[in-house]
């Protein structure tokens, strides 16, 4: 059992015998009670319980073998529940506001339960309104139902339930969930009832003697006059004052309830920036962006605390120019290089590892810590904010140059240089896939340039090293390095970092983007020259602002990456719709939402973390796996692109409207067991799903953040299923362009798969690279590619166009180039995963 380190764990165990004690304070324990028994660490999940008392994982660890408690060693990486109070303590100021955007509420009971009564109209979700000017809860709890948001899983015979979000909460809000007596037994068909401890906690008397330990939770939690957090008395006594909206009239009703309160992690508090050379304090600011204000730095309207520019750290460096034949060779093998695709250079920039082990940066005085890469475990990074005078200036990091491969188009290129496409690989996979793609955005008339994702790739030998942790030359070590099961906050940092290298990326491209960071301001000097100018007469051009192209990890990536360039204005609205019309566009092929999940369920990635759970002692299905599962999701979840589409404020829009096209590897057949049989094998499409709705089916819930993003069905009209609705109930739908004169669509949803009048039966999860086992549907998405980005030769056509692309006709001519045949866009797994936080 995952343990937690309760609030009340003091006398508890006294309680046990007086369950059903004659002084009135609780009521008689039945066969069947919903799970609240603290001797045991059983609490329902998420719980403001489960981070009220948790002690510092930095100072006051305990060594599970010799119980010794004090300084956390560096070389031990954060669980998932070390990871959760990590966050309270350090990232949100111990408010508790840890619990997660994606993840499910969690309850198990004693037995069985009647299935048709284990729904939201018996189990309970409010959204909690506190008092109007402050967070304080003086005055009675407001609720709003949001029940009907959630989506209920239970297996009949069963104990467990698990109620998931159907879109992302909003972060630092309030909420509670309460289970009635509506719920049924299965044996009895008798209401479930309350543990003893709970029973205890629906007194409206203060608790004394052996319940004593359990006051701190019925009462009110004070500063002054001031309630700071409602105690279990009020809550229910708002519960009932408010029946008609929470179906409560009773104490007697309640079998169980839960506060918790999503994470504020996502967000940077008091940010000093540079305002046209005088700093500003902007008093929140999400991290994604903040991020990308330090990969500015001071010269450029970031974050103070670095000069890149003037520091001399914004110029790529040359390593070596490679025939394109001789490049094509090395990593596609068979063939020969397309007759467009220029020489290959090769080279490095200026970037830093902000993935820093949190022992060593705690308390150091300097946010350059100079720990070279490799001297701890990729699982014990942590992206960390350093403050200056409680203003957070930059974040701690260790300077280390990026490698990448740039690849132009051959011949001249037009006044001012190439339009250039950044792309990035996916899971397991490496820099050099790049050729994949090259033919086609060569053909196009781009550049395209890629860099390796954090802890994968080895380079070209004699060239560069990639990014690989030391000694992990095996590329599916560098899954396991970055998604790091077991210790969460490395996920998410290995994320932030891919983001934080694509930020530089882009600075040293020199876009204009970077230019004004935030909108309508002029920040720091003009750049001074072109970062990419060694490339010399291949250079691209800075005028441009380059468009985005990945697949799998890539994309996921690629979310918050793309968020995070969202250009912000630092006083007032801080975007419109009219300014994301200008920003950053992106093709994301096969991306996903809700990580911990998409892993679990992942045909390729489940197995292996299941037996390496398994082999920690973590059954599947078990509560421990269920609440692992939970947890992860909880700590992930201020960088899970799910997240990433909800809108900085009420009245805006998601900062990815209109600003991206999501391709899905389709999934039409399945086995007895229900595994996928074709589509995508990695990432299932119920997660590319989650964050395909997250974004473009919110107005089911009254305001579309993003009004244009949905299903884009061929011009058939043919879609495999329609999971993104209307208010109306009605399927949200567009139809492909089929003519490259069109205008819209300009965004959307795009199946690929075995279905409608063009079946494509080959699609995989790399179909976007994988010449060799998609031969047929690599042709169409790289042509939705290249009219999605706009065709620069042979002819120009208007950029952001989705199209049929099985349709082929004067007005829309078919755009296709050779193919990398020979390169693979496989994932490799290993049999057992490597869990980075035994038991």
């Amino acid at each position: 059992m995952i343990r937690f380190s309760l609030w009340f764990m003091l006398c508890l165990c006294s309680l046990l015998p007086l369950g059903c004690s004659s002084t009135g304070l609780s009521e008689s324990t039945s066969p069947n009670a919903v799970q609240f028994d603290p001797t045991t660490s059983n609490v329902p999940l998420p719980n403001i319980l489960a981070t009220a008392t948790a002690a510092d994982p930095l100072t006051q660890y305990q060594d599970p073998t010799t119980g010794f408690v004090g300084a956390r060693p560096a070389t031990v990486p954060l669980d998932p529940l070390e990871a959760l109070a990590y966050q309270n303590l350090y990232e949100v100021g111990g408010t508790n506001a840890v619990s997660g955007l994606n993840a499910p509420i969690y309850l198990r009971f004693s037995a069985p339960l009647v299935p048709s009564t284990v729904t939201t109209q018996n189990i309970k979700v409010f959204q909690i309104s506190a008092d109007t000017n402050s967070p304080t809860e003086n005055n009675p709890l407001g609720f709003t139902d949001v029940s009907a948001l959630f989506s209920v899983r239970y297996t009949p015979g069963t104990t467990d339930v698990q109620l998931f979000p159907n879109f992302p909460l909003l972060p630092g809000t309030r909420y509670l969930y309460l289970v009635t007596n509506r719920v049924k037994d299965a044996a009895t068909s008798g209401s479930v009832t309350s543990s003893p401890y709970f029973g205890a906690l629906k007194s409206t008397l203060p608790l004394t003697g052996p319940f004593a330990a359990l006051e701190a939770i019925r009462a009110n939690r004070t500063s002054g006059n001031n309630v700071l957090l409602s105690g279990y008395a009020k809550v229910m006594d708002d519960l009932i004052a408010a029946s008609s909206t929470t179906t409560v009239s009773s104490r007697d009703q309640i079998a169980v309830l839960g506060r918790f309160i999503t994470t504020g992690s996502g967000f940077l508090q008091n940010v000093q920036v540079n305002a046209n050379g005088t700093p500003l304090t902007v008093s929140q600011l999400p991290v994604d962006s903040a991020l990308r204000a330090f990969a500015a730095g001071n010269d450029l309207g970031g974050l103070t605390g670095k000069n890149w520019i003037a520091d001399g750290q914004n110029v790529a460096s040359v390593t070596a120019t490679i025939p394109a034949a001789a490049f094509w060779s090395q990593t596609v093998g068979i063939g020969s290089a397309p007759t467009t695709m220029g020489d290959v250079i090769a080279g490095h920039f200026p970037s830093a590892d902000i993935s820093m082990n949190p022992v060593v940066a705690r308390g150091n005085g300097s946010m350059d810590l100079n720990v070279p890469f490799g001297t701890y475990s990729p699982a014990t990074s942590v992206v960390i904010p350093f403050r200056n005078a409680n203003l957070a200036t930059g974040f701690y990091y260790t300077p280390r140059d990026v490698p990448f491969l740039y690849i132009p188009p051959v011949g001249a290129a037009p006044a001012g240089g190439w339009p250039v496409v950044i792309f990035q690989h996916g899971i397991t996979g490496q820099k050099e896939q790049v050729a994949a793609v090259a033919g086609a955005l060569t053909a196009a008339g781009y550049a395209v340039v890629a860099i390796d994702l954090p802890l994968h790739g080895t380079g070209i030998p004699g060239v560069d090293q990639g990014l690989a942790f030391p000694q992990h030359t095996a590329s599916s070590v560098w899954g396991q390095d970055f998604i790091s099961v077991g210790a969460p906050l490395a996920t998410r940092s290995n994320i932030q970092q891919a983001a934080f290298n694509l930020h530089r990326l882009e600075l040293v491209l020199a876009t204009p983007s970077f230019a004004t960071l935030l909108a309508g301001k002029s920040y720091g000097p003009a750049l001074p020259t072109q970062g990419f100018a060694p490339l010399g007469a291949a250079a691209p051009n800075p005028a441009i602002k380059p468009k985005y192209v990945s697949l799998s990890l890539g994309s996921i990536v690629g979310a918050y990456y793309l968020a995070g360039n969202t250009t912000l204005n630092p006083v007032g609205i801080p975007y419109t719709q009219a300014t994301l019309n200008g920003d950053m566009k992106g093709l994301l092929s096969v991306p996903g939402g809700r990580l911990a999940y998409l892993i679990q369920e992942s045909p390729a990635f489940g197995p292996s973390v299941d037996a390496g759970l398994a082999a920690n002692g973590i059954a599947k299905g078990s509560p421990e796996y269920l609440q692992f599962f939970l947890l992860t999701q909880t700590v992930i979840d201020p960088a899970d692109p799910a997240s990433m589409t909800t809108p900085l404020g009420t009245g805006l829009p998601s900062r990815l409207s209109n600003r991206i096209l999501v391709q899905e590897a389709t999934t039409t057949q399945f086995s007895a067991s229900g595994l996928p049989l074709d589509g995508d094998q990695v990432i299932p499409n119920s997660s590319t799903r989650y964050f395909g709705n997250a974004l473009g089916g919110r107005g089911v819930l009254g305001t579309d953040i993003a009004p244009g993003f949905a299903q884009v069905t061929y011009d058939d009209g043919s879609l495999p299923t329609s999971f993104m609705l209307t208010l109306s109930g009605l399927p949200k739908k567009v139809t492909a362009a089929v003519s490259a004169a069109a205008t819209s669509p300009t965004e959307g949803y795009f199946h690929f798969g075995r279905f409608g009048k063009t079946p494509q039966s080959d699609v995989t999860h790399a179909f976007l690279i994988d010449a060799l086992h998609s031969p047929a549907s690599v042709q169409l998405a790289q042509r939705q590619m290249v009219y999605y980005l706009g065709l620069q030769r042979p002819v120009v056509t208007t950029p952001q166009l989705v199209v049929d692309p099985t349709v082929t006709s004067s007005a829309l001519p078919k755009a296709v180039a050779p193919q990398a045949s020979g390169l693979s866009g496989q994932v490799s797994v290993p049999k057992v995963m490597k869990i980075f936080t035994p038991r």
